[in-house]
């Protein structure tokens, strides 16, 4: 059993976050031996992906025996939404006392007293010659791979997902709403309870306590049922808030992610991940104040990218009276993916 305690301003400062490289960061870790079976494929691209790509360094992080994952490669998201680029630096720059306390943990394992269970399993060749590099270099690499597991698994399916999390933290908003936070807790994990207002306790064959961090972070992820602690749970160089990475609800029947199989990569890979989506948005005509809204992002933002989606002759742009309307055009559909593919 795991204990959070949970002080006053713990309490104040719990939120939930959509975090990008969470959602690398649980896909990857389908290379695990003892991950349970998901569908859709994704077990397969994530193992292509690393083995045609040469991504070694994440490849021994997550296909290595041992269960402890750094926490270094879940930065601590900065807002409700975190931005792919500003949690891919914060990973190259993480401090090189932190990113070698943990590398260290990962290979050798870390008994402590008030943690038990945190240990590392036989370790590949290719994780001890990335901790033989240097702790920037290890963290540079790692970050650069995580990017291109984003780009080649995560980013074609990234307007999917990044729903189904939205339609997940909105429901359990709901939940709180209704019922208060200690009703929360079951909902979001099973092995999660709040037996009394001070802390919060885990189901789990670690045992321990981790002290209050001045807040607590919840992170919706897509693959498997796992719940992943982000966590000081040892005596580490620059503590951080703790974070739960927990399994989002499964969505409607028709639309599980276990069900649907990843989008064809050519629209992200070609436009980038942003314009990508938007033009995926366009099926019906929108107001780039609509766009902004829908997908939280600055209308001048959004009119850039129409821009230039409007010059490669992706989007069609006509006059309502006194609103600008934008449209995907035939032309991109043969960009996009067709429903049932």
């Amino acid at each position: 059993m795991l204990r959070f305690d949970l002080d006053g301003p713990t309490l104040a400062n719990t939120r939930f976050a959509i975090s990008p490289v969470a959602i690398t960061v649980h896909a990857l870790s389908l290379l695990s031996a003892k991950a349970a079976p998901f569908g859709g494929g994704w077990h397969d691209r994530v193992r292509s992906a690393v083995r045609d790509h040469r991504l070694a360094a994440v490849g021994s992080l997550f296909g290595a025996a041992g269960d402890y994952v750094p926490d270094f490669l879940t930065p601590q998201p900065l807002g409700p939404e975190a931005e792919l680029g500003d949690e891919l630096h914060a990973i190259a720059t993480t401090g090189a006392e932190r990113l070698a306390f943990e590398l260290r943990v990962t290979i050798e394992g870390v008994p402590c007293e008030n943690v038990t269970g945190i240990a590392g399993g036989r370790a590949p060749a290719a994780l001890l010659d990335l901790a033989e590099r240097g702790e920037r270099e290890a963290a540079e690499r790692l970050a650069a791979e995580l990017d291109q597991v984003w780009r080649l698994v995560i980013a074609p399916a990234w307007p999917v997902l990044r729903a189904r999390l939205e339609a997940d933290i909105s429901a359990r908003a709901q939940v709180m709403a209704r019922h208060g936070l200690a009703a929360m807790w079951p909902g979001l994990h099973p092995s999660l309870d709040m037996p009394a207002d001070d802390h919060l306790r885990v189901a789990s064959r670690f045992k321990g306590r981790i002290p209050s961090g001045g807040g607590l972070t919840l992170v919706p992820t897509v693959f498997g049922s796992v719940l992943r602690i982000i966590a000081d749970s040892v005596p580490a160089p620059d503590p951080r808030s703790p974070m739960l990475a927990y399994p989002a609800a499964p969505g409607p029947p028709s639309r599980s992610s276990d069900a649907v199989a990843p989008p064809d990569p050519a629209t992200p890979d070609l436009l980038g991940a942003t314009r990508a989506r938007l033009l995926a948005d366009l099926d019906i005509a929108r107001t780039t104040v609509e766009l902004g809204e829908r997908h939280f992002l600055a209308v001048s933002t959004v009119s850039y990218h129409l821009g230039i989606l409007h010059r490669s002759g992706l989007v069609t742009r006509v006059r309502d009276r006194n609103r600008v309307l934008y449209q995907h055009s035939s032309r991109a559909a043969a960009l996009l993916p067709r429903p049932g593919r």
